[in-house]
């Protein structure tokens, strides 16, 4: 959104100073040893790292590399700066052959295809040989990293991003409504919150659950799916079928007619501003949309550290998991940092990838308290003593399913999404039987997935 956006360079400015003095004082209290103290000093190290684009290494790894390495000479190349567009596999191997960076970090889109292609570097001796244990760290980082390497470990991430489900303590205590607890299910949540509206919260403008900007009938068809651990959508691109005309489908679209009707969930349809094929926010339309830092929602789910300061006493559980296993939607891991086989400066790579993963880098975060991640490394409770982290760490990141939709009109899924909004407000409304806004559905969804589909 863009209000995330806005007022990077000053937060880049503020975080670069706070890293300096903190990492200079470990330096000097010769807490860190990430420099050979006999190495030949008039020889300066070089590394070439390869990024998604420069906005995101800076916030997410050039400052802190900046201020642990300030003697470090880097070179950045932007390896797919359009993340909209990104550019065939074909033209990014042969870009990774060309610049030939020592370092990868970025989004995990390509890991598995690099991994599978041989040019990338096992990093599992690298990790015994800096006596790196797996205990040491988040579980769902190897277990996705070496899923996608087949088995091998060709990539390690410094952070997971970690949401937890927030709810307002005053609002419980004043309704009389029981506290919510680690290991709910999203039904357990949506039970949980719909006991507000039978307290009464209507009248004073509370609702139970609400997720800003994600509000519509689209957005938590797809929640309540997913998070129980199953498809995202009401149709199949491989099958080409719709399938809203079934029973899990017509359950849970039932339920959220309900939800809305009895108050549990309020729509906010608010515009934002279309740019490049996606849509942003400014700040006003932001603030109108979080009902939960307004004080009048119950329930929200939002990343760790998001609520710190509100004026209302705030509590938080582990994420919704689905019944099924100790999974969650809310936790994943997103980025990576990868060494490119056959990489000149494979040395120097590696003393910057475990800089990245240590104690010394989790202490840092514990002291910015951001807000969108956690560092994988487990140490990091040493230092915020957050009773929630010892959960949130075991919860492992759902196993990502893929939804290939090569060849659809990419318009399908925005004229799916507001056919959906428009059936179920009508239903909401009483414009419409909930038997007959689903067969609207089933019939003109399966209408745009024919026009939609691949030509022959």
């Amino acid at each position: 959104m863009r209000t995330r956006l806005q007022g990077r360079d000053k937060a880049r400015a503020v975080v670069f100073a706070f890293l300096a003095l903190i990492l200079a004082a470990l330096l000097l209290g010769g807490c860190m040893n990430n420099a050979d103290a006999n190495a030949d000093q008039s020889e300066q190290k070089t590394i070439v790292i390869g990024i998604h684009d420069k906005g995101a290494y800076y916030s997410s790894y050039g400052d802190f590399i900046s201020a642990a390495f300030p003697d470090l000479k880097v070179e950045l190349v932007e390896m797919d700066p359009d993340y909209a567009h990104p550019i065939a596999k074909a033209q990014y191997e042969q870009k990774l052959k060309d610049e030939k960076p020592d370092l990868l970090v970025g989004y995990d889109i390509r890991y598995k295809q690099l991994a599978a292609d041989g040019l990338l570097t096992d990093l599992t001796t690298r990790m015994m040989d800096s006596k790196m244990k797996e205990d040491d760290f988040y579980p769902g980082m190897f277990e996705k990293l070496k899923r996608d390497g087949d088995g091998s470990l060709f990539a390690v991430s410094p952070i997971l991003q970690a949401s937890v489900l927030y709810y307002n303590a005053d609002l419980f205590r004043k309704y009389n409504i029981p506290l919510p607890q680690n290991g709910m299910t999203m039904t357990d949540v949506m039970q949980l919150a719909s006991q507000f509206a039978r307290a009464g919260s209507n009248k004073d403008g509370i609702v139970g659950y609400h997720q800003p900007l994600s509000s519509m009938p689209n957005n938590l068809l797809y929640t309540l799916s997913y998070k129980e651990g199953n498809a995202p959508w009401p149709y199949n691109f491989q099958t080409g079928k719709v399938t809203v005309d079934t029973p899990a489908w017509r359950s849970i679209i039932k339920t959220v007619i309900d939800l809305y009707k009895n108050g549990t969930f309020k729509m906010q349809d608010i515009k934002g501003e279309s740019k490049d094929g996606e849509v942003w926010y400014g700040p006003d339309a932001v603030s109108e949309a979080d009902l939960f830092k307004q004080g009048k929602s119950a329930l929200t789910i939002a990343s760790y550290n998001e609520m710190n300061g509100m004026p209302f006493e705030v509590g938080s559980v582990t994420p919704p998991v689905s019944p099924v296993d100790n999974r969650s939607s809310d936790m994943g891991i997103y980025n990576y940092m990868a060494i490119p086989a056959g990489a000149e400066h494979a040395d120097t790579a590696w003393e910057v990838t475990a800089f990245m993963l240590s104690d010394y880098m989790a202490k840092v975060r514990s002291g910015l308290q951001d807000q969108y991640v956690l560092p994988t490394r487990k140490s990091y409770m040493k230092y915020d003593h957050n009773p929630i982290l010892p959960q949130l760490y075991e919860i492992l990141p759902s196993i990502d399913q893929s939804y290939p939709n090569e060849g659809y009109d990419p318009k399908f899924m925005p004229m799916f999404n507001d056919l959906e909004d428009r059936e179920i407000t009508a239903a909401v409304n009483g414009e419409k039987s909930v038997e007959a806004a689903i067969a609207t559905m089933q019939k003109e969804g399966q209408a745009l997935m024919d026009a939609a589909k691949p030509k022959k």
